[in-house]
């Protein structure tokens, strides 16, 4: 019921006007103004949800490279015996064969997080 009330109150009409048309009865007339008033509504539905799209979109591109930052960070420690080419999983085993903890994110991607962590919160 408070779908009916809600879209009622957008496009201005009577709930009961809504569900009248929603179930299709032949006393339902729906006037031009009504038309363009539903057409109104939608848009800014669409609009509403495509501006939400692209911010999830920008929030996983801001994390992507705080992640690949961090991933580009881990490549560049010196850890004896272990290639640059090999896997982060590879790394962590030797890291723990040698009694060594992983280490923490670099300064440099740190600072990078940081400046991409505004990015999204604004909106």
């Amino acid at each position: 019921m408070a779908a009916y009330e809600r879209t009622a109150e957008q496009i201005g009409r009577s709930p009961n006007w809504v569900r009248k048309l929603i179930g299709r009865r032949e006393d339902a007339v729906v006037e031009h103004r009504d038309f363009l008033n539903i057409r109104a509504a939608y848009d800014r539905l669409c609009a509403r949800i495509e501006a939400a799209a692209e911010h999830e979109e920008a929030r996983a591109d801001a994390l992507r490279r705080t992640r690949h930052a961090a991933a580009r960070e881990g490549d560049r420690l010196a850890v004896p015996g272990v290639a640059r080419t090999a896997s982060r999983g590879e790394i962590s085993r030797r890291y723990a064969a040698a009694g060594m903890d992983a280490a923490p994110m670099g300064p440099r991607a740190a600072r990078e997080a940081d400046r991409a962590a505004p990015e999204v919160s604004r909106g």
